[in-house]
């Protein structure tokens, strides 16, 4: 079909274009592997446009008219931008914006027993290829645009292709016209037998431990997402290592269990109707961190109506430091261990009580909150008999009555109302001479200022204010609004095991939020050179969206089954903003990828050099020590060269072997030096380009 009929098919046929939509939910996420070492989602630029996702205007988004609308805009884009800039860009930023019609998913595959330099990669994609030789046609376009590049065999009747980087590396493809989906892989151990057969092994997997993960981020599945298995990678990490940095570091991770870790994600999607941007550790609570208990809240707070701003930091002050004295008490010298009992001892001589007495009296809420009353802060009482016995210690105490701090209390209505008044400066902290007038006036005018604090006991809580008349007025109101309640349910936000959380409501609601959304849409389609309609798009009244304020909110947990930092938001025309951003640093990436790729290829072929040359370290030792010499390479059996490896030899210096490598782009050369002092071997190089070098050669 020719391009410039598309407009008007459009117009005279709407129907028959919202048949083919502009994205298709990830799918290839649902065939991942078990043993697979990791997950990527990049969202489609126009499935943000128009993919409902469960948020508050997503009626909106689904709406038959809107997505009518977007298909124009889409149509004008690439008639009007790509095909007139396409000379300037890479055929993937058409590919991205045209013909992209789902995620880009990928996956990474590890067979046994290799290293993840050799791991293979899966990517996923439907695309608006109506043949195989749009196709073809289009990869043409593809390898003309990025020289490492070669097309080995076109895609055949079957769906099956096969690229080639700088001539070594494969990268196999399969096509399926009737659903549009490619799907390629990569990698140095990929071949079309083991393609095919990868292929025919992706099954359904309806229980993964990704999923929950993903849940927790976008329940969607059509937001962008990472996911990685430490639990799979770590091992061959490990296993990489020289040994003595392996000696070094892995009893350290152990004691802090991060050796436990089991997987980590990152994601921008929608959960409960809200947009989250999210970053989650999955771990157990082992090593050192099994002395620190995870969070677990249960405010029994109340607000003053509803409120519209909550700021939480949960501490187990008592609990964290009994695990941080277990783990001083392992970890410090005896000095420093007697030194710190000597501290408490003396702590509990000035003030009267001891340290565990203020740390258990408290917690582990502490609360900032503004109501329909004003602003307010509160913290949680643990242990009322010990509350007042630090509180009674501290003010007879006559150090605290040297910094000038004064208590009162009042009775009102039945209730008991506190003030604690502080001294901006302290007695002590005014000189006893000043000679400048104009300062010691100065001086003399702070020490009248004073913070007084206003609380009072309720329930498990202490209610702090500036004044008192918040505390008269709390009283009076009658409404009361479970924080935590109205967190979850209007904010969608699950604070049990936040350790930080900080939530506030705007005035947006999500009838702003879409008609924001339909005036950045006019803008677009002013770019894109598209006559869209606004008059067919629904009003909020036709889309019965509801009349909610927008809120914005941020949590740190930290559980027995990890860590996670959340920000949650509502979805408004900003975001796509934001996301059209993240859309064209992926055009960028994409434009990048394959030549990105052929760095990775050296890199594994370096890798092979380093391989070849410790496989020496043990024979050449054990000649070293029999015969007081190092061996040429051919005395004691070893290889001389590789697959990617031009030579191996013994150093002029006689200590130690180095690569050379058939790649005349991977110049100079990869060495491994023996110290006869200390017996240990050292990797370093000659002449190389860092980028291609292990980590442990730099």
């Amino acid at each position: 079909m020719h391009k410039k009929l598309i407009p008007l098919i459009a117009l005279l046929f709407p129907a028959l274009v919202q048949s083919a939509p502009l994205s298709s939910p990830a799918s290839f996420r649902e065939v991942i592997p078990l043993d697979a070492i990791g997950y990527l989602r990049i969202p489609s630029p126009w499935g943000m446009f128009t993919a409902p996702k469960g948020n508050s205007i997503s009626k909106a988004l689904a709406h038959e008219q809107h997505v009518q609308q977007i298909q124009n805009v889409e149509t004008s884009f690439y008639q009007n931008i790509l095909t007139k800039i396409e000379a300037l860009t890479h055929p993937a930023v058409t590919l991205v914006f045209h013909h992209l019609r789902s995620p880009i998913e990928v996956m990474v595959l590890l067979p046994d027993n290799v290293p993840p330099p050799l791991a293979n990669v899966l990517m996923s994609a439907k695309l608006n290829f109506t043949s195989l030789d749009e196709l073809n046609a289009f990869l043409n376009q593809v390898a003309a645009k990025t020289p490492p590049l070669m097309i080995a065999e076109a895609v055949s009747a079957d769906g099956y292709g096969a690229l080639v980087v700088g001539g070594k590396l494969p990268i196999l493809l399969h096509y399926d016209v009737s659903t549009q989906k490619l799907i390629m892989m990569g990698g140095m151990m990929a071949n079309m037998g083991f393609f095919q057969k990868t292929l025919s092994r992706l099954t359904p997997v309806k229980e993964h431990p990704m999923y929950a993960l993903e849940n927790r981020i976008d329940t969607s599945h059509q937001g962008f997402f990472k996911w990685v298995n430490i639990q799979k990678i770590l091992p061959l990490v490990l296993g990489s290592m020289p040994p003595p940095v392996k000696q070094e570091v892995v009893p350290d991770l152990n004691k802090w269990g991060l050796l436990d870790i089991r997987a980590t994600a990152l994601g921008w999607g929608v959960r409960e109707g809200k947009g989250r941007l999210s970053l989650i550790i999955d771990a157990p609570r082992t090593g050192y961190r099994q002395f620190f208990p995870g969070i677990a809240n249960d405010f029994s707070l109340m607000a003053a109506g509803k409120p519209t701003g909550v700021l939480s930091l949960s501490i187990p002050a008592y609990e964290w430091f009994k695990g941080f004295e277990q783990v001083f008490e392992q970890e410090a010298e005896p000095d420093d261990i007697q030194e710190y009992q000597q501290f408490k001892a003396m702590f509990e001589q000035v003030f009267g009580f001891p340290i565990e007495d203020l740390l258990q009296a408290f917690g582990p809420e502490s609360i900032a909150f503004i109501d329909e009353v004003g602003g307010f802060g509160a913290i949680r009482v643990a242990d009322k008999q010990r509350l007042h016995k630090v509180l009674t210690a501290l003010k007879n105490n006559p150090l605290v009555m040297e910094q000038g701090l004064a208590s009162d209390t009042r009775q009102i209505n039945g209730k008991t109302y506190h003030l604690l008044t502080i001294p901006y400066l302290s007695p002590g902290e005014m000189p006893p001479v000043v000679e400048n007038e104009a300062v010691g006036l100065l001086l003399a005018l702070i020490s009248k200022l004073k913070t007084k604090l206003y609380w009072m006991e309720e329930e498990d809580y202490l209610i702090l204010a500036a004044i008192p008349q918040l505390l008269l007025e709390r009283q009076q109101h009658l409404a009361r609004v479970p924080i935590q309640q109205w967190l979850q349910q209007q904010h969608g936000q699950d604070i049990q095991s936040s350790l930080l959380a900080i939530s506030t409501t705007t005035e947006i609601t999500p009838r702003d939020l879409y008609y924001g959304y339909l005036t950045l849409l006019n803008l677009v389609a002013d770019l894109a050179g598209a006559n869209i309609d606004m008059f067919a798009l629904p009003t909020v009244t036709e889309l019965n969206l509801p009349d909610t304020k927008g809120t914005y909110g941020l949590q740190l947990d930290f559980s027995d089954s990890g860590l996670a930092l959340e920000l949650t938001f509502e979805r408004h025309p900003l975001e796509f903003i934001g996301m059209g951003s993240m859309v064209t640093v992926t055009g960028i990436l994409a434009a990048i990828a394959i030549p990105a790729y052929a760095d990775y290829m050296k890199k594994s072929k370096v890798a092979e050099g380093l391989s070849l040359l410790a496989g020496l370290k043990t024979p050449a030792e054990e000649f070293l020590f029999y015969e007081g010499r190092f061996p040429e390479v051919e005395e004691i059996g070893g290889p001389t060269s590789g697959e990617y490896t031009q030579n191996i030899r013994l150093l002029d210096t006689k200590d130690g072997y180095s690569a050379e490598f058939k790649n005349p782009e991977i110049s100079g050369k990869l060495i491994l030096r023996y110290d006869m002092n200390t017996e240990m071997w050292t990797c370093t190089h000659d002449g190389m380009d860092e980028k291609y070098l292990p980590s442990a050669c730099k």
